[in-house]
C-alpha cells in the first residue's frame, strides 16, 4: 500500500514534470537514475532519498523541502485514501441488511468520537 507521504511526493515530482513538459525518461537521465525509478515515485511506491531529492530541487530549480508534505498534508491525504478505501469496499457490498449494519456502526463510531 502506498503512503500518504510518498503519494504526495510523488504528486509533486509529476507536477513540477509535467508543468516542464518533460517525459520520465528525460527526468531519469537528468538524475542518473532509472525511468522506472521516477516512475515508482510519481506513482508512490518509493521515495526518492535524499541526494535525489536534492538533484531533483536542482533540476526544477526549487527547495528540495518543496517536494515533501507538511504533516497536515499528509494527514488529509491519508483520510482522503482512507476515504477512497472505504468506497470500494461499499460497492462490493450487496446485502442491504450489511449496508445496514455498516451504517449503524459508522453512527455509533461517530457518537463515541464525539464525547
Amino acid at each position: 500500500m502506498t503512503s500518504p507521504i510518498r503519494s504526495l511526493i510523488g504528486s509533486r515530482i509529476k507536477s513540477h514534470r509535467k508543468a516542464r513538459h518533460i517525459s520520465q525518461a528525460a527526468l531519469a537521465e537528468a538524475l542518473d537514475i532509472d525511468i522506472s525509478s521516477v516512475s515508482r515515485y510519481e506513482r508512490g511506491d518509493h521515495s526518492p532519498d535524499g541526494e535525489t531529492l536534492v538533484k531533483l530541487g536542482a533540476f526544477f530549480g526549487v527547495s528540495p523541502i518543496d517536494f515533501l508534505p507538511s504533516i497536515q498534508e499528509a494527514k488529509w491525504q491519508a483520510v482522503n485514501d482512507l476515504r477512497s478505501q472505504l468506497i470500494d469496499m461499499v460497492y462490493r457490498i450487496d446485502d442491504p441488511i450489511d449496508l445496514e449494519r455498516l451504517i449503524a456502526e459508522a453512527r455509533v463510531s461517530k457518537r463515541a468520537n464525539l464525547r
